[in-house]
C-alpha cells in the first residue's frame, strides 16, 4: 500500500522547507522546491507518493517541472502530477543527466485547484521496481492566482 510523505512542511528530517508565499489575485508567482529524496526513500513497488508542494485554492498551475540536480539509481522513474495522476509528466527517468528538465517543457497543461491541494512525485515501477532513495530533484511550477470577484 502507498505511503503519502510530505516534503515541503518539515516533518521529513533534513529536508529543506520551501518559503512561504501567499499570493494576490491575479497575481503570477512560481512554486519551487528541492526535494533530496536521500532523507526520504520513494517504494516504487508500493507506489509511495511525495507532496513536493503545496497550491493554495484559487490557484491555476500553468506549467509544472523537475529538474534533476543529484541522478537517481538507473530506471528509477516518477509521475508528477496531482490526486494520483501524472498531468505533468509519465515514467519520467530521474537517472538522466544532472541539469536535465523533465515534464510538461514543451506543453502547457494548466489545471486550476479550487481547493488547496499539492503538486505530488509517485514512484513508479513503468521501467523498473527501483526505489527512489538517492536522487534530489527541483520542482518549480509556475502559477496564476484567480481573480476571487468579477
Amino acid at each position: 500500500m502507498a505511503t503519502t510523505y510530505v516534503f515541503y512542511d518539515g516533518s521529513i528530517t533534513g529536508q529543506m522547507i520551501p518559503p512561504k508565499h501567499t499570493p494576490e489575485e491575479d497575481e503570477m508567482f512560481i512554486l519551487r522546491n528541492i526535494v533530496d529524496f536521500s532523507k526520504q526513500t520513494l517504494e516504487a513497488g508500493e507506489g509511495d507518493i511525495a507532496q513536493v508542494l503545496s497550491v493554495p485554492a484559487g490557484t491555476t498551475v500553468i506549467a509544472c517541472w523537475l529538474r534533476i540536480i543529484t541522478a537517481e539509481t538507473t530506471n528509477g522513474t516518477v509521475d508528477l502530477g496531482y490526486a494520483g495522476n501524472n498531468t505533468w509528466g509519465d515514467a519520467l527517468g530521474l537517472d538522466g543527466s544532472v541539469g536535465a528538465i523533465l515534464g510538461a517543457t514543451h506543453d502547457w497543461v494548466p489545471y486550476h485547484f479550487v481547493s488547496a491541494d499539492t503538486i505530488d512525485i509517485t514512484a513508479t515501477t513503468d521501467t523498473a521496481d527501483v526505489d527512489i532513495d538517492g536522487g534530489k530533484v527541483e520542482v518549480t511550477a509556475v502559477c496564476l492566482k484567480a481573480l476571487d470577484t468579477y
